[in-house]
């Protein structure tokens, strides 16, 4: 065997090795992916058809693929600073652990998806695990806004500061948060959905700055953690309001 040949081998056990150590140490701080299968769903306000910010509603496909199944912790994010130099968010506050990590600009949310190995999510594929796939409810885990507080934090039962993940009922995939507590930066342009017959406009992501947020947040009316609600925001900004779920895709 070559050395050439030898060497490819190495640096393939090497990374192999290293990529077992960083599953390792997320699961070790909570992290978990949820697979999901993908599928056909309807994208937009099909309940009242009064958002026209979420219209005209339209079918997508969605690729099979992994969500993270919370938030963004704080432990999770402060491994990722540790790990890549960056700062700390709020490094002088003492009680971290599971509190979802909030006032990261899109940039930051997209490293650190990049690092353990995933990406931001699609709006599509975030809509997708938001609704229950082609269950489409308006709200993560049900339709019933009677019962939209037992799975979403927003503002009128939250504190005035971001919960630890988990503390609402998971929706139908099993995830949490999906509504309210932090909203969640999209790896989309905040761009209006086509008409019809019409192609969505694919824009570079170098030279473009509106990103898209989505769930909202524990600061924010219930109406507004809809599962088909959405909000544009610069990718500079960094809100007290707005974290990050990873997405990747399924092997």
């Amino acid at each position: 065997m070559s050395r050439f040949v030898l060497f490819l081998v190495g640096l393939f056990v090497i990374s192999g090795c290293a990529s077992s150590r960083k599953a390792a140490e997320l699961k070790a701080i909570g992290f978990e992916w949820v697979p999901l299968t993908g599928g056909a769903f309807t994208m937009g306000d099909v309940y009242f058809d009064d958002n026209l910010d979420a219209q005209p509603v339209h079918p997508v496909q969605v690729a099979p693929f992994y969500i993270s199944k919370y938030e963004t912790t704080l432990d999770q994010y402060d491994w990722f600073t540790q790990k890549t130099n960056r700062e700390q968010v709020f490094p002088e506050q003492s009680e971290r652990g599971r509190r979802a990590v909030n006032q990261i600009n899109w940039f930051d949310a997209e490293a650190f998806c990049s690092f353990i190995g995933g990406r931001l999510p699609s709006e599509g594929e975030w809509e997708y695990a938001a609704s229950g796939g082609s269950l489409k409810q308006m709200y993560p885990g049900t339709n019933d806004e009677q019962e939209a507080s037992d799975y979403v934090r927003y503002i009128e039962n939250s504190l005035a500061e971001v919960f630890p993940a988990a503390t609402k009922k998971p929706n139908v995939f099993g995830l949490y948060d999906m509504g309210g507590n932090v909203a969640e930066w999209i790896g989309s342009f905040y761009e209006y959905y086509p008409s019809p017959g019409e192609e969505p406009l694919i824009f570079d992501l170098e030279n473009r700055d509106l990103r898209l947020v989505r769930g909202g947040g524990y600061s924010a009316d219930l109406a507004i953690t809809r599962t088909y609600w959405r909000a544009g925001t610069l990718g500079e900004v960094e809100a007290l309001g707005i974290g990050v779920r990873c997405a990747k895709d399924l092997e």
